[in-house]
């Protein structure tokens, strides 16, 4: 904690009196927000002092925040409001002042001070009620049969079944080897369709094990069981109020994080214990849609992906925040840690794939292929070819400079791209940034993607609602155009257990 602020000039005491005054001679009928210190702080302070983005490196989520304060000092002193930064930033023509682009209401800044010097009482309750958006009543309908796009794909972990969610149904596939010595290696075969979710199916995962499929919907997830996938054994839809856009089972199993985004208002976290199906909920994880959810190979990090362009890295036990990565200049539509665990790839409506130094939290590289449109998919793995080399290498320095990097995309532009041999630099240089290996295209825009890390086949879908298989050459091998949808509704075994 910093050292408390001394007491401000004259001139700061001066043009206090001449702000009281001011609000004595203003209409008497006041905002809610006016007469609220902690509606004044969320409505003018939040957006650029949340865990996401710490302007000044001051976070306003609890007292215990504004006690601690930022780079320059402590926020508050209770009891003292004529000591606390907070209150002497809110002034005109002081040097920082907040909020930059406006100006309070004098009653509002008074409302502050009186705060402050009753001790800066604060009600964590009005606090989280006040960050969320109202949630509000929808009337639900039936998805147009004419929309039917591929949002999510999921392997399971034995590599046996594929699931897809397309339009408000999962499509369950069979992954069938060929026989020996016969090509392709492997087919897709149709085991089941089963309507799940009277929105778009967002998310998709598998629980490690591979006994459990969890998906994502609007207010609702669901839990299906592979071997009987015609029915889902569990729905929770409370405390959502959005789109559950993303979908992460810890390394255990045991829990299930959940993205939960309502556009340009706020990308909140829920865990769910597997076990009784508790939630716990994180209220300042973004400020805009979660795209996506990643998790490093230990299971100790995962990161959030957002439209407010930040990847923000957290503490898998605990949930605090690691490292909060910014330089995307769009939508941060995936991200994917490398298999050490010390990078990530990040990717999204700039087009670019940017590599993340975990330590330090810097930008090491970056590329990107030729007009590909957004990046709505990554996945990170170890190059099997460049492994062996490594590993067969007897010099040390020359195996050590052999790069088992590799990093498969899926953009709009249709066409899915292995990149290889990735580069540390500095700067904004892209094109030398990796080796990329482009595939055959789909043809239509890929939202969604899955890759086999043994085999290298790659499963993606997208806008025309058909399933793509490549194999690890990047050829074409079988589209499966979308089976016809099973009756609605689908029922469900339990409710919010």
């Amino acid at each position: 904690m910093g050292t408390p602020r001394g007491h401000l000039s004259p001139m700061s005491d001066c043009r206090q009196v001449l702000f009281a005054l001011l609000a004595f001679v203003l209409p008497v009928a006041a905002a809610e927000s006016e007469a609220d210190p902690l509606a004044i702080l969320r409505k003018e302070c939040v957006n650029c002092h949340t865990e996401a983005k710490r302007k000044g490196g001051l976070l306003i989520d609890s007292r215990e925040s504004l006690l601690k304060g930022g780079d320059t000092d402590v926020a508050i002193v209770p009891g003292k409001a004529k000591e606390s930064l907070l209150t002497e930033v809110l002034y005109p023509d002081v040097d920082g002042h907040m909020p930059p682009k406006g100006q309070l209401d004098p009653r509002e800044i008074a409302a502050i001070e009186s705060w402050i010097d009753a001790g800066a009482p604060w009600d964590s309750e009005r606090w989280a009620a006040l960050n969320l958006p109202e949630k509000t009543e929808v009337t639900r309908g039936t998805l147009p049969a004419s929309y039917a796009p591929i949002l999510a794909v999921a392997l399971s972990p034995d590599r046996k079944l594929l699931a897809t969610g397309r339009g408000g149904a999962i499509d369950w596939y069979r992954v069938v080897p060929a026989e020996s010595g016969k090509t392709p290696a492997f087919r897709l075969e149709l085991a089941a369709t089963v309507p799940a979710h009277d929105d778009a199916v967002q998310s998709l995962a598998f629980s490690p094990d591979g006994k459990t499929l969890a998906s994502g919907g609007f207010r609702s997830v669901r839990f299906w069981d592979p071997a009987q996938p015609t029915m889902s054994t569990k729905e929770i839809s409370e405390p959502f109020i959005g789109r559950q856009t993303a979908l992460l089972f810890s390394a255990d199993g045991k829990r299930l994080l959940v993205a939960d985004s309502v556009p340009s208002q706020i990308g909140r976290l829920h865990e769910i214990t597997l076990a009784g199906g508790a939630v716990k909920t994180f209220d300042t994880a973004h400020l805009d849609s979660i795209f996506s959810l990643a998790l490093s190979a230990d299971g100790k990090r995962y990161a959030s992906a957002s439209a407010d362009k930040l990847i923000v890295v957290r503490d898998s036990a605990t949930h605090e925040i690691v490292k909060r990565l910014e330089g995307h200049t769009g939508y941060v539509l995936a991200a994917a840690f490398s298999p050490e665990g010390d990078r990530l790839a990040s990717g999204g409506d700039d087009e670019e794939i940017k590599v993340w130094n975990l330590e330090s939290g810097k930008k090491v590289g970056s590329f990107a292929s030729i007009r590909s449109g957004p990046l709505y998919a990554l996945t990170w793995l170890t190059d099997p070819s460049n492994a062996k080399k490594k590993a067969e290498e007897k010099d040390k320095e020359k195996a050590a400079a052999i790069n088992t990097d590799l990093v498969v995309s899926v953009p709009e532009s249709g066409k899915p791209s292995a990149f290889t041999e990735l580069k540390e630099h500095e700067g904004e240089q892209r094109s030398t940034g990796a080796k990329e290996r482009a595939f055959d295209t789909a043809g239509t825009p890929l939202f969604a993607l899955a890759l086999d890390r043994e085999s290298l086949w790659t499963y993606a879908g997208g806008e025309d609602g058909k399933l793509r298989a490549w194999d690890d050459k990047g050829k074409l091998v079988q589209t499966l155009e979308a089976p016809a949808s099973a009756p609605q509704p689908n029922p469900v075994a339990s409710v919010n257990e």
